[in-house]
């Protein structure tokens, strides 16, 4: 009797070992998935990751290339903004083939079409808007003479690249430039970027076709911020130039 006895103890505590190191591991690794939580804190989300945060629907700018682009409603606009600067730094001219994107490069060429009549034109953006809710882009009243949208104000058009400027930035991370001056002398523009040249040499002058004639613009980019072309701006020596988003 007395040896079942402690056969059955010596059993009892086996088992008993066996659990306290089961639940000791147990406990062990709840306490390293703790610790691992603890010490590494999830990412705050920044703005662009907020949830519910409205975001355009766009091609990303790397993926630019030519054809079709975009599908809505188009605006138009004249006075009082005729003869006002556009953000591209040209004075703009209603009467041109031209118009306001919020996002395609500026200088981008794009056949803009009808798509209730299937009238046609190509304009260059050289603005940015439209600032309406629902509005890819907004013409010149040119534009939207061709087009027949000058009495209801507004349709539905298809844009379709035709030509990206050879200048763009191809970074989502450099959006801004310099514009020292525009000239329809071609002479004056080139005589400009050899006064930049020795300083920077990634001067370069954008040409650009308008109703009126050539338009040449010498630029300089690309950089991460405004603040950042500013700065180059005035180191330069062109403290008022003008600074502009693609």
């Amino acid at each position: 009797m007395t040896c079942m006895q402690n056969d059955y103890r010596q059993q009892r505590r086996k088992l008993n070992r066996k659990l306290f190191f089961s639940i000791a591991l147990l406990l062990s690794g709840t306490l390293l998935l703790f610790s691992a939580c603890s010490t590494n804190p999830e990412k705050p989300a920044t703005d662009l990751e907020l949830p519910g945060k409205a975001t355009e629907t766009r091609p990303a700018l790397k993926k630019l290339e030519l054809g079709f682009y975009q599908q809505g409603i188009a605006s138009w606009y004249g006075h009082p903004f005729h003869g006002q600067a556009t953000a591209s730094g040209e004075t703009y001219d209603m009467h041109g083939p031209t118009a306001a994107h919020k996002r395609l490069p500026l200088g981008t060429k794009v056949l803009v079409t009808n798509l209730e009549n299937q009238r046609q034109i190509e304009v260059t953006i050289n603005d940015r808007g439209p600032f309406v809710k629902n509005r890819i882009i907004d013409l010149s009243k040119s534009g939207a003479q061709e087009l027949k949208i000058i009495k209801n104000g507004t349709a539905m058009v298809r844009l379709d690249i035709t030509e990206l400027p050879e200048s763009i930035s191809i970074s989502e991370n450099h959006p801004f430039a310099i514009q020292f001056g525009a000239f329809t002398n071609k002479k004056q523009a080139l005589n400009l970027q050899k006064k930049i040249a020795p300083k920077n040499s990634a001067i370069f002058i954008d040409k650009v076709q308008r109703s009126t004639g050539v338009i040449y613009r010498v630029r300089l980019g690309w950089f991460n911020s405004r603040d950042a072309a500013h700065n180059e701006a005035r180191r330069l020596g062109f403290r008022n130039a003008h600074i502009f988003r693609r």
